[in-house]
C-alpha cells in the first residue's frame, strides 16, 4: 500500500514529534528515520548540537582493595576502570620501563571488548612509563588494568580511555624499599594494594604525559559536505556513514587518527577535526 505524503501537508521535526506518542512510536517503527529526522533538523535525538559531546563526568578511589580505580559516566555510557600491581619483566626492547596488561569485560556477550581491549593495550602501551622501573632489564612494575563495561550507550573508545587515565592517576606506585630479594626472586613486604593506596607519595602511574579521545560519526549533508558528530550514541552510530577517532597526547598535542568508512576527506575535514579533538581534550584535562 502506497501513501500519499501529500495528505499530510509539511510538518516540522518539532510539530512531527509533538504528536502523542508519536516520538516513541516512531523511533520504535523505524529507528533509522527517527535518528534522519532529527540530524535534518541540524539536532540530534538527545537535543546536543552535532559538535556536542555528552555531559562527562569522572570519579576515583571507588575500589578500596585495588591500587587505583575510576567510574567515567559519559551521558548514559558508564566505564570503570580498576588497578592491581604486580611484579613483571620488563622487554628486552625497552628493559627500563614498567608491563602493562589490560583486560575488558563486558555483560553482553556480543559486545566489542576483544577490538576495545586491543586498542586500549596499544593506546597504554605506547605510554609505558619508566617510573614502573624497579631493576634494569629485571624487574618493573605490571599494571594490570581492568576494564569494565557497566553500560553502552555508544562511545566506548573515549570513556574507556579516559577510566584507565584516571585510573592510573589515582594509583599511587610502590618503590624498592617495599620490596624484599630472596633467592634472586623480588617480593612484596606487604599487599601493593593495601600498602600505597592513601599514601602521601606524589608518585602515580600517570606520567606527565597521557592520553585522551574523541570519536566522531560521519555525515554526509545533502549540500555533499562531511560533518561530525561529536561523541555519538550507540543510536546515532548504527547510521552514521564513518567513524573517525583522533587520540590527542597532552601536554605534546601529538595526534593519532584511526578512521574507517567510505567518505572522502579534505584538508579543511582535518582541519575541523583537529579543532574539535583539542577542544575536547581540554575539556577533559579539567577534570582528570
Amino acid at each position: 500500500m502506497e501513501i500519499d505524503e501529500s495528505n499530510y501537508g509539511d510538518y516540522d521535526l518539532k510539530t512531527w514529534l509533538n504528536f502523542p506518542q508519536s516520538s516513541n512510536w516512531i523511533q520504535s517503527l523505524d529507528p533509522k528515520a527517527y535518528v534522519l529526522a532529527f540530524w535534518d533538523q541540524n539536532t540530534r535525538p538527545d537535543g546536543r548540537m552535532f559538535s556536542q559531546a555528552r555531559t562527562t563526568k569522572v570519579v576515583t578511589s571507588l575500589l578500596k582493595h585495588s591500587a587505583g580505580s575510576a567510574l567515567v559516566k559519559q551521558g548514559e555510557t558508564k566505564v570503570m576502570a580498576a588497578i592491581s600491581i604486580e611484579i613483571g619483566q620488563p622487554t628486552p626492547e625497552l628493559p627500563d620501563h614498567g608491563d602493562i596488561m589490560v583486560t575488558v569485560t563486558t555483560p553482553d556477550p556480543r559486545g566489542r571488548a576483544d577490538r576495545l581491549q586491543s586498542w586500549l593495550q596499544r593506546m597504554l602501551d605506547e605510554l609505558l612509563p619508566r617510573s614502573l622501573n624497579l631493576m634494569s632489564g629485571k624487574a618493573c612494575i605490571r599494571l594490570v588494568t581492568s576494564v569494565m563495561i557497566l553500560q553502552d550507550s555508544g562511545n566506548l573508545m573515549d570513556a574507556a580511555l579516559l577510566a584507565c587515565m584516571a585510573a592510573w592517576d589515582d594509583t599511587s606506585l610502590p618503590t624498592m624499599d617495599q620490596l624484599q630479594e630472596t633467592q634472586g626472586k623480588l617480593w612484596w613486604k606487604e599487599n601493593p594494594m593495601t600498602s600505597v593506596v592513601g599514601s602521601n607519595s606524589e608518585k602515580t602511574a600517570r606520567e606527565k604525559e597521557y592520553r585522551v579521545s574523541l570519536t566522531m560519526g560521519l555525515l554526509k549533508s545533502k549540500s555533499g559536505k562531511v560533518q561530525f558528530l561529536v561523541d555519538p550514541s550507540l543510536e546515532e552510530a548504527k547510521f552514521t556513514e564513518g567513524q573517525l577517532t583522533i587520540v590527542v597526547s597532552l601536554p605534546s598535542r601529538t595526534l593519532q587518527v584511526e578512521y574507517t568508512g567510505s567518505l572522502g576527506l579534505d584538508a579543511a575535514d582535518m582541519a575541523l577535526a583537529t579543532k574539535l579533538a583539542n577542544g575536547r581534550a581540554d575539556e577533559l584535562s579539567s577534570i582528570l
